[in-house]
């Protein structure tokens, strides 16, 4: 069954030319979770439109939908600007005014039964520009109910203000990155809102956001706000075996250094990809997100 790829919000925008040298240079190396990530590189086609999964509703946090690498109009694998993992928390204003960011909670908690709420950025920019020497903190964009890249969605705010409050993950793919033997996540969140990423790192891979409980461990938002790697060493790392709903495993962290054993219940699935993260992707829906139904 083939999703909807409507190309008036498609991910495949490779602009070129002089909007690209506009970000600047000198990217900064940034610390996310329990290592140092090397700053990312620019190349030209960098500038393009980074659609996003939108999640919390106390906060709202925002998961970039990456892809390893798109085909061109010949059907030859080009390098993407979307090849980073990304997860930022931000508020949604319209100049001064907040009125936005409870719209958009209000609107989550009316509708329960959709999991997926996306964001539709107007302004092109690189990923690369929200860690640079002087980072890029703000766009504008369009909130939706749905997946608006595909059938059912809505739009529920309209020229919304973004702005970035912290960058929780920021990793760019590295296309000689070994697959991870051991499923592993990273958490974070806010408060009472605790989530978990899948953590992508080479094709064939899975992008996953599900909500969590830790029942004997507690969170500061200090922490959370670097992201947590969770290790789950029972399970390998693979599709079939993600953290699925209602599920509750052993996973390993390592906060102050020290290696902690903790219980993860997964709570609700708010997002999960496979085609789209294979090498040539796949924009037709695959039996497993059929399965957890993710057309």
């Amino acid at each position: 069954m083939p999703k909807n790829t409507d190309s008036t919000y498609g991910r495949r925008d490779f602009l070129t030319g002089s909007a690209a040298a506009l970000i600047g240079a000198g990217l900064l190396s940034v610390t996310r979770g329990s290592k140092a990530l090397a700053a990312p590189h620019q190349l030209v086609g960098d500038v393009a439109t980074h659609n996003m999964l939108v999640v919390g509703e106390k906060t709202v946090f925002l998961s970039h939908l990456p892809m390893f690498k798109d085909e061109d109009d010949r059907g030859n694998l080009v390098t993407t600007p979307h090849r980073f993992q990304v997860v930022l928390e931000a508020n949604l204003t319209r100049g001064s005014n907040t009125q936005p960011q409870t719209a958009y909670a209000a609107d989550r908690h009316r509708n329960q039964t959709t999991k997926i709420y996306t964001l539709n950025p107007s302004q092109t920019f690189a990923l690369a520009s929200l860690v640079s020497n002087k980072p890029r903190r703000s766009f504008r964009g369009t909130i939706f109910r749905g997946h608006f890249e595909r059938k059912g969605h809505v739009a529920i705010l309209r020229d919304v203000d973004v702005t970035v409050r912290n960058v929780v993950h920021f990793q760019e793919f590295d296309p000689n990155a070994a697959k991870l033997d051991k499923l592993e996540y990273f958490f974070f969140g806010k408060g009472d809102e605790l989530f978990m990423a899948h953590l992508i790192t080479s094709p064939p891979d899975f992008d996953q956001v599900v909500s969590v409980q830790v029942p004997d461990h507690q969170f500061t938002d200090a922490q959370l706000s670097k992201g947590v790697r969770v290790v789950f060493s029972e399970r390998g790392n693979s599709i079939a075996s993600r953290m699925k709903e209602g599920q509750q495993d052993a996973g390993e962290i390592s906060v102050g250094g020290a290696p902690q054993k903790i219980q993860v219940k997964a709570l609700r699935e708010f997002y999960f990809e496979e085609g789209e993260l294979r090498v040539p992707p796949s924009f037709d829906s695959t039996a497993e997100e059929l399965s957890a139904r993710f057309p």
